[in-house]
């Protein structure tokens, strides 16, 4: 299958512009690996290991199963091992950082002359200009829909909205399920597709069964959109929250686990591929979706 070449694909050398976003409890090894080696970018986030330790034995075990590239996502609010694990990260040349909860000015200063790029999680224009001014690589751009925290404005919005006041490389995260989202977030002038929901529903993810059959069964009025879970917006499948969590205080005494994180594009989910027959039929859907366009013509028909 050929490449989808752009800015994105040319930064990282690596074959489509397809992002497998970090997921609390699910993006562990076998699925950055997965990912990876399709020719996306796996990533992870540093929470799901609980020491530093662990931490760096999870670099190191991706990096003996691939040499393609990979991402580390670092949440930035209180967080005590912070700069050890982005100077692990840096050490290691991880291809890819990603900042969320935080002001990451500290970190893009500390990869500036490495291999590795800084891009942060953004929800609006207010965050964005602040990461820009810092001089980071690119922006997630967390639009309305997607898994876990999430914005309040809309994918056609807010990719390109950041895109005409930035200019930087833009990842666009919200509801991408499918080779139709991929072309509509290039067809933006985004620059990759962020995709978290659909890659729970692989044979890599180490999720629950019962956390990926609920996705398979679900449909985008099954998720809620609440700050009852972690004081923050965000989107999750209605029937994992229990119903005495009415405040973020008792959501906080709940394992996460038990808790399922999703976006709405739930309703195009329907099976559980392997990480590599997902990316090959999301690029081969893309292509379809691009040679399927109807044509300019000249007049009125």
């Amino acid at each position: 299958m050929t490449r989808i070449q752009n800015t994105f694909t040319d930064m990282f050398g690596i074959d489509y512009p397809i992002v497998a976003a970090p997921m609390f409890l699910v993006s562990y090894p076998d699925l950055v690996v997965g990912a990876s080696e399709a020719g996306a970018i796996g990533t992870f986030p540093s929470p799901n290991f609980r020491t530093h330790e662990e931490f760096v034995a999870a670099i190191k075990e991706i990096k003996s199963r691939t040499s393609k590239p990979f991402g580390v996502n670092l949440p930035l609010r209180l967080n005590d091992r912070l700069w050890d694990d982005v100077n692990t990260c840096l050490e290691n040349e991880v291809a890819l950082l990603i900042t969320s909860l935080g002001d990451p000015s500290e970190i893009i200063k500390a990869s500036k002359g490495t291999r590795t790029r800084v891009f942060s999680d953004v929800i609006n224009i207010r965050h964005a200009s602040k990461v820009a001014k810092a001089g980071v690589d690119g922006l997630v751009a967390v639009a309305y829909g997607a898994g876990g925290h999430a914005g309040q404005i809309s994918s056609l919005v807010l990719g390109p909205w950041l895109k005409k006041e930035f200019g930087l490389p833009i990842l666009c995260a919200g509801a991408i399920s499918d080779g139709r989202g991929l072309a509509a977030a290039l067809a933006l002038g985004l620059d990759a597709a962020y995709i978290g929901t659909r890659f729970i529903a692989t044979q890599e993810s180490p999720a629950k069964p019962e956390f990926k059959e609920a996705i398979l069964a679900s449909n985008p009025e099954d998720i809620e959109y609440t700050d009852r879970v972690s004081g923050i917006l965000g989107n999750y499948i209605r029937k994992s929250i229990p119903s005495d969590v009415s405040a973020p205080e008792q959501a906080k005494t709940r394992r996460w686990k038990d808790i399922w994180s999703a976006g709405q594009g739930v309703g195009m989910i329907h099976d559980i591929p392997t990480c590599k027959e997902l990316v090959d039929r999301m690029v081969g859907e893309y292509e379809a979706i691009r040679s399927g366009l109807p044509p300019l013509q000249n007049g009125r028909s």
